[in-house]
């Protein structure tokens, strides 16, 4: 009799958990939308090390930085649930600052290609993208640290924060 007791939760555990409706497009959309606003809204980040956790819907939305062999490093990871890139400046040079957006991709229009609203990353020393591509919500996170982070929201002042996060759609500084 235990033994059914213990079958009847279990089959009734992975019914309640199998019984919610997939999102809709409309839903999905919405949510991307959501999580992408803060990079809509804020216009440039200076820092030290900038980490990004996204799930692969939001790839087309992070830039990749260019690399130069001679003073920058890139690694790849691949591990059971998701996949890293790892790019290091390996001189510590503003120079060799890595730039990279996210953001809205750039339009194709019939006047050519045209930016839109992104926010621009300058990374000195490192750079970790991590694309999560195991069943979890939608994720498009960023945290960027330092010995000096500099702000700028569109159309505003720069700030120095001790760091810029963005995580469930909202932007903090700290």
């Amino acid at each position: 009799m235990r033994r059914d007791t213990v079958g009847v939760f279990a089959m009734a555990a992975v019914a309640a958990c199998s019984s919610a409706p997939p999102a809709t497009p409309e839903q999905i959309e919405q949510a991307e939308q959501r999580l992408l606003r803060p990079f809509v809204e804020t216009a440039d980040v200076g820092c030290g090390e900038l980490q990004i956790d996204i799930t692969g819907n939001f790839h087309v939305n992070v830039g990749q930085p260019a690399i130069d062999p001679s003073t920058q490093t890139v690694t790849r990871e691949q591990a059971a649930t998701y996949r890293e890139i790892v790019w290091t400046n390996t001189t510590g040079d503003l120079s060799h600052a890595f730039v990279l957006t996210i953001g809205q991709p750039p339009a194709v229009t019939d006047r050519g290609i045209e930016l839109r609203q992104q926010t621009r990353f300058r990374v000195l020393n490192q750079v970790r993208l991590r694309v999560h591509e195991d069943r979890r919500p939608l994720q498009l996170d960023v945290r960027a640290v330092g010995d000096v982070v500099l702000v700028r929201q569109a159309g505003g002042k720069v700030r120095e924060v001790k760091e810029f996060v963005v995580s469930g759609g909202v932007a903090s500084t700290r």
